[in-house]
């Protein structure tokens, strides 16, 4: 009997199974790594997303670099540049012309029986373009007799037209306007700079003369090309070029040389 009652005294409580049993180190659930591993995944893609948008903040500020650069250079290129004319630009010469207040350049014979008014300005683009495609018409109309031309010349895009206004106003001065006219529109794209402005006379037939280069860069004619500005306000002109024959506005959509020519020739 009292052996019994000793194993029973030695008996062990059995305890419940550990929720850890059969996984070595006390290793995690299966739903606690998944979480670990789609935290890692986002923390990547974050990384990435930040890489990203360095690379993007780099590339914009190198373009910005490019874009100022290219801009500095076009600029100092359009001040430095020399003017070029061509031998049309040195083929044309008129009589000096009185430069009045309100009061266009007039470039052709006096009795000339028509009148082809042009408000145009030195630096705009679709001038020059309108020079490079009718200007020989225009040209051969002034030299037959047949046409004379007054200029108005705008300047609202830039300092550099208003310099290029007042310089041609002192070339129709000195009697070299026409040549004058056609060389600033040979080179429309230059800054105009005094220097610039007095380089240009030589390049087309004409001597940049004490009195030329001292009204060109004592801008002597700023009154008048502000006065020019005045005028086209009250003509209702807005844009340039404008044309008008016989006071007549023509309308340069469909424009063609030919289409001019005839025009003027039914003017005459």
């Amino acid at each position: 009997m009292s052996k019994r009652t000793g194993q029973q005294g030695s008996q062990r409580k059995i305890q419940p199974p550990s929720q850890n049993r059969g996984r070595p180190g006390g290793a995690s659930p299966p739903g606690a790594s998944q979480s670990a591993r789609e935290r890692a995944k986002v923390a990547a893609q974050q990384a990435q997303r930040r890489r990203e948008r360095r690379i993007l903040l780099i590339a914009g500020l190198v373009l910005v670099l490019v874009v100022v650069g290219g801009g500095i250079g076009f600029q100092a290129w359009r001040t430095m540049s020399a003017p070029k004319a061509d031998g049309s630009a040195k083929s044309v010469t008129f009589a000096p012309v009185k430069i009045e207040p309100g009061k266009p350049i007039v470039l052709g014979a006096a009795d000339a029986p028509v009148t082809i008014s042009l408000f145009e300005d030195f630096h705009c683009p679709h001038c020059a373009d309108f020079e490079q495609e009718f200007g020989p018409v225009i040209t051969d109309a002034q030299k037959s007799g047949k046409a004379k031309v007054e200029l108005f010349t705008m300047a609202f895009i830039d300092q550099g037209s208003v310099s290029a206004a007042n310089a041609m106003a002192c070339a129709a001065e000195a009697g070299f306007g026409e040549s004058y006219y056609q060389g600033l529109f040979q080179n429309h794209t230059l800054q105009w700079s005094n220097q610039q402005l007095l380089d240009l006379a030589g390049k087309v037939g004409a001597k940049a003369t004490p009195e030329f280069s001292s009204c060109v860069s004592g801008q002597q004619h700023a009154d008048w090309v502000q006065s020019i500005g005045e005028v086209a306000t009250k003509r209702k002109v807005t844009s340039t070029p404008t044309v008008f024959i016989n006071s007549v506005e023509v309308p340069l959509q469909g424009l063609t040389p030919d289409s001019l020519r005839a025009k003027i020739d039914k003017a005459a």
